[in-house]
């Protein structure tokens, strides 16, 4: 018997349920059959392991990922990782994929959960005979049907093992309206999921985030962003979203770097961020891949260098920085943060504007002298007069200077250790070794690591052991 026939829209984990479900086997025992392991742990909406499950099914892995999981999405809103996320949840194992996922750096790792909605589970039993799980309202964020004005019902996962018998979506009489705009919402995730199931579409969503917000007035003729308007009117829209576990919002109106962070390049963010900004924008998800030219050769990013010249961006910033650009339009070009760009200036000698200017060059010399002496760097930040980062920077920026400290330190720490044995021993003639390493424990046995033969040398030589008889 192989996996039920897939119904629409349906997730792989409900085919999986209703397999054990009408089989009679338990979870675990189908997962050492299929997977080799009964501890194998399902994700919900990113199922890792599908070329096993596909060559046990006799069905493609390949229709598997991008019709019956959220690959497509996750694929399209992280380009980044995309190939690794692709290839972890194809031949790899749950925890690899997770991770290639992002979910657990953007917090919303830690607890997952069904969806479903009571309406579409009442029209499924009476179309097919058995409710089941939709891939559409797994979207993470989404909290209202599609395709009815209802919120989602959620069922908690607390247990490692997710395919369970009779698992499946209960309709229930009572009903809670959503508001327009999780209705909205919803309806534009689902649209775009069917956009993406085809394949992953390579679109580069800063350059149309800012091509859109260029033709609505919030980019200035400088290419500045107007952030406070921006986040304003998108509060505004948003403010009757009902937020749940795993809707990241504005942590308040006035959270510029919510939207910010969205227009810069080469950085992944939550999914949901993507579909609530996205909606917000275009309303239609069809809009986002018909970019307006003139639009973007306005406000696009300017091209550094074609991709056949093969040159890394560190060596890109290195260009930028001998043209005399600022530090924030070398930024906005390669996604490098100023923190980067003034290193990668100190390490190659290229002078840099800033103002207000506080580390000037005797300033500098002053701190490099003060390192090379072995002053802790706090103390360096008082007598400098400059913060504990600049007086980093300048250390990890000069040649050499961060592996003298480290000598110098381990040489502080042999002094210490030292002088703490040699005391004792001092102090206590005829003592055992054993009484040297109770006392002196943490020295004794950094000793023991790092100068074993000047520590044999000073230690009280060993005690012979004598016979019982």
């Amino acid at each position: 018997m192989k996996l039920p026939v897939s119904l629409p829209d349906e997730l792989l984990l409900s085919r999986l349920i209703r397999y054990v479900t009408a089989s009679g086997y338990k979870g675990d025992s189908f997962a050492s059959k299929v997977f080799g392991s009964r501890k194998v742990s399902i994700h919900p909406f990113l199922t890792a392991r599908l070329e096993q499950l596909a060559e046990w099914s006799l069905e493609s892995a390949e229709v598997m990922l991008f019709q019956q999981t959220l690959a497509p999405l996750f694929l399209f809103f992280l380009p980044i990782y995309a190939d690794k996320l692709k290839q972890s949840m194809l031949t790899g194992d749950g925890a690899e994929a997770h991770r290639a996922s992002q979910l657990s750096s953007f917090g919303n790792g830690h607890s997952l959960c069904l969806k479903w909605c009571p309406v579409c589970a009442q029209q499924d039993l009476y179309q097919y005979g058995v409710a089941y799980w939709h891939r559409t309202h797994q979207i993470p964020g989404v909290t209202a049907c599609a395709f009815h004005p209802v919120l989602l019902e959620r069922q908690e996962l607390v247990k490692r093992q997710r395919i369970i018998a009779g698992l499946l979506p209960t309709p229930i009489s009572l009903l809670r309206a959503a508001s327009d705009a999780e209705i909205q919402v919803a309806r534009f995730a689902s649209k775009l999921l069917q956009l993406v199931t085809g394949g992953i579409h390579r679109v580069d969503t800063v350059l149309a985030y800012r091509s859109k917000l260029s033709e609505l007035g919030f980019i200035t003729a400088h290419q500045r962003v107007r952030r406070k308007s921006l986040i304003e009117d998108f509060c505004a829209d948003i403010k009757h979203y009902r937020p749940s576990s795993d809707t990241p919002f504005p942590r308040h109106p006035h959270d510029y770097r919510y939207l910010s962070q969205l227009l810069e390049p080469h950085t992944s963010h939550h999914p949901f961020r993507h579909l609530l900004f996205a909606w917000w924008l275009f309303r239609e998800p069809k809009k986002m891949f018909s970019i307006n030219s003139f639009s973007i050769e306005l406000v696009g990013p300017i091209p550094l260098i074609s991709v056949a010249q093969k040159i890394s961006i560190e060596q890109q910033c290195l260009e930028l920085l001998r043209q005399s650009h600022s530090l924030n339009k070398i930024h906005h070009l390669t996604g490098k943060s100023r923190c980067y760009l003034k290193r990668l200036a100190l390490l190659n000698n290229i002078p840099i504007t800033i103002k207000p200017k506080n580390l000037t060059d005797e300033c500098v010399n002053k701190v490099i002298r003060l390192a090379y002496s072995g002053m802790n760097r706090e103390t360096i930040s008082q007598l400098c007069s400059v913060g504990i980062g600049s007086v980093e920077q300048i250390i990890s920026s000069q040649q050499g200077l961060v592996e003298h400290r480290k000598r110098c330190h381990w040489e502080s720490k042999r002094r210490r250790c030292r002088l703490e044995i040699t005391r004792y021993l001092q102090s206590h003639p005829g003592t055992l070794r054993k009484d040297c390493k109770a006392k002196c424990n943490a020295a004794f046995f950094w000793l023991y690591s790092n100068d074993g033969i000047w520590l044999e040398s000073v230690l009280p030589k060993p005690m012979i052991p004598t016979g019982r008889y």
